[in-house]
């Protein structure tokens, strides 16, 4: 009797050993809090992202996305991003018949910078010698300035990991599942219609975001990943020698959209 007591009470011993990290393991932070920890001034996070539009044809437009984001107290507030646009044959060949003016667009990537109150972009125009930037002041209709910031930096429009309130409302109801390296969450959108897939590391920042959703006739998948949280960034301008007004550009291909954000949608 007193051995079966003994092997019982070992028994219970190491349950009770081996439990108890296993909790701690599992327990999720708080994807909230980490955050609002790396939003401080100078400070920034690398996001590399390839987005997917497919329309009811079949064609597709990829968009590449490298950015390095400058954060702030409250939300990013510079950014400097190389963009590149992937498109497939068939829709590459109808846009260089009916646009031809966005040959230059479509040949390479595209480098924009946003940085105090305005925005710089090269690889667009074919600019005078000497000069490789077009600078504009930030479209009055980017309200806030913040948001166009994090427009430039990334496709993804429906989620916002940068905005506590909002990634709180995102992620409530949804449940931590541990994974390798950290913790998985999903959900579904509400507007438009789709689902969202978000990875955090072992602190709870956001470390991958997949968003899937349809409009009518074309669905779009957004695939961004998060790296080097809290690298020391201050985005700076570039060299005031390589740019040019917007206003003194005199635009070779009779294609002058009305700010740098107009370009921007025709060529997404």
């Amino acid at each position: 009797m007193r051995r079966l007591l003994a092997l019982a009470a070992a028994t219970l011993v190491a349950s009770a050993l081996t439990a108890v990290p296993a909790a701690a393991q599992t327990a999720a932070p708080d994807p909230v809090q980490a955050v609002k920890r790396q939003l401080r001034a100078d400070r920034g996070v690398q996001i590399n992202e390839i987005s997917r539009t497919v329309f009811d044809s079949k064609s597709s437009i990829r968009f590449r996305y490298n950015s390095r984001l400058q954060l702030g107290p409250a939300s990013p507030v510079a950014v400097d991003t190389s963009m590149q646009i992937l498109l497939a044959p068939e829709v590459k060949k109808v846009m260089e018949d009916e646009f031809p003016e966005l040959g230059g667009v479509l040949e390479g990537p595209i480098a924009v910078t946003v940085v105090g109150g305005h925005v710089y972009m090269s690889g667009v125009y074919a600019l005078p010698k000497g000069k490789t930037w077009v600078s504009a002041e930030v479209p009055k209709s980017a309200a806030p300035v913040t948001e166009y910031v994090r427009h430039v930096a990334s496709q993804q429009e429906t989620v916002n990991v940068f905005d506590p309130a909002a990634l709180k409302t995102l992620l409530k109801g949804a449940t931590a599942k541990p994974v390798s390296g950290g913790f998985f969450y999903q959900g579904k959108l509400a507007q438009p219609k789709g689902t969202w897939r978000l990875w955090t590391d072992a602190k709870g920042l956001p470390t991958r975001l997949m968003t899937s959703s349809a409009r009518e006739t074309m669905a779009e998948r957004v695939d961004t990943r998060y790296t080097d949280w809290g690298m020391p960034l201050v985005v700076v301008p570039p060299s005031a020698d390589e740019v040019i007004d917007y206003k003194d550009l005199k635009d070779p291909w009779g294609f002058s959209p009305s700010d740098p954000q107009e370009l921007i949608n025709t060529v997404k």
